[in-house]
């Protein structure tokens, strides 16, 4: 395969799923021998992570969609470097790129989404994915419908389904469950049920909360990790507060960097999501071993075969899943049978490797 110059253009400052997966992909591209650059916001998490991870990385201030100062020092970077392809995950910079590189031949835009918010129906979006996206990639079956649904201008011959993949070796070297559970103080032999992931009504804490309030279960520490708008943290925070779970029962831990180790503390993890993609919190506690529960929505099926790697229960219901995690913490023989299927499975169908040889060859308009 030709060895291509590639970009990886994000304008959020934060780090998130979508974040994770640009700087997986960068440093799967660069070790494939092809010429990589991470571009984000001045002092971003993905620029500092990239230069950590020995990546060429800038900072471009990147504003609204027709800023001039945006669209000429974006477009003056990826010709000056002689990018011939460019992956953008957010609405706000595959526009930019997009439209900082008209009439540029020989340039490729691939535009990669790992939720289920749509493709909006204006004359700029049209524009760009009619005229300018190369290649869209999806990371679930799922999303391929939702995405495209307020879009039926986009041709979906541009599609590519290439889930998110895991190493679990790494992973495994990376997580410190001991440190973990040492950091966090948790009583010895207490049962842990984690939930990570961005606070609000897409992941669903509250129903998390409420379903904890309805089974209490005798030693068990309950670990909510992540952030949200604060307005709605501090909404779930009086809410744990007036189900009386404020006395060590749920534990608030807010933004993690030692997710594989909260992970393989944990005896389940559960992800009650009203909305989703793809999620890596649940595609890593599998590839640990941890049983999971989810709900059948999205991408979280195309993870999640009911009773068999994993338990699924049905969207905004307390009870159910109140019901799943008794299950769960009760019987340790099915916790190891869910836990090793699970593992399994992610082994056999979500290898990092392989994923990668697929964007690759996504990138390369293969």
């Amino acid at each position: 395969m030709e060895k291509l110059s590639i970009a990886f253009v994000t304008s959020l400052p934060t780090w998130g799923g979508g974040e994770k997966w640009f700087l997986e992909a960068a440093r799967a591209m660069a070790a494939r021998g092809h010429r990589v650059l991470v571009v984000g916001q001045p002092g971003g998490e993905i620029v500092r992570r990239a230069w950590e991870a020995g990546l060429d990385a800038r900072g471009v201030t990147m504003a609204g969609i027709l800023d001039p100062r945006t669209l000429w020092s974006l477009g003056r970077l990826l010709r000056r470097e002689r990018i011939r392809v460019a992956v953008a995950n957010q609405a706000r910079e595959i526009r930019l790129v997009g439209l900082s590189q008209l009439g540029r031949g020989g340039f490729r835009l691939v535009v990669r989404r790992g939720s289920p918010d749509p493709i909006k129906d204006n004359w700029h979006f049209r524009l760009v994915y009619t005229h300018l996206v190369d290649r869209l990639i999806v990371n679930c079956l799922a999303l391929v419908e939702k995405v495209c649904a307020g879009a039926p201008w986009f041709d979906r011959g541009k599609v590519s389904v290439i889930p998110n993949g895991v190493d679990p070796a790494a992973l495994r070297r990376t997580a410190d469950p001991e440190g973990a559970r040492a950091g966090l103080g948790l009583p010895a032999g207490a049962r842990v049920v984690s939930m990570v992931g961005e606070v609000g009504p897409r992941k669903d804490q509250e129903t998390f909360l409420r379903a904890i309030a309805l089974r209490r279960r005798g030693g068990a520490v309950f670990l909510i990790a992540g952030t949200g708008p604060p307005a709605e943290e501090a909404r779930l925070r009086a809410l744990t507060a007036a189900l009386g779970l404020d006395d060590g029962t749920v534990r608030w831990l807010g933004f993690r960097d030692d997710v594989p180790s909260l992970l393989a503390v944990s005896d389940v993890v559960v992800l009650p999501s009203r909305e989703e993609g793809f999620p890596n919190a649940l595609l890593e506690a599998m590839a640990l071993g941890v049983p999971a529960i989810g709900t059948p929505v999205d991408g979280i099926p195309e993870l999640i075969a009911d009773g068999v790697n994993g338990l699924l229960v049905p969207v905004g219901d307390p009870a159910a899943l109140a019901g799943a995690m008794a299950r769960l913490l009760d019987d340790e023989d099915l916790r190891r049978g869910l836990g090793a299927a699970a593992a399994e499975s992610i082994r056999a169908e979500f290898d990092l490797t392989a994923m990668m040889d697929r964007v690759e060859s996504a990138l390369a308009g293969c």
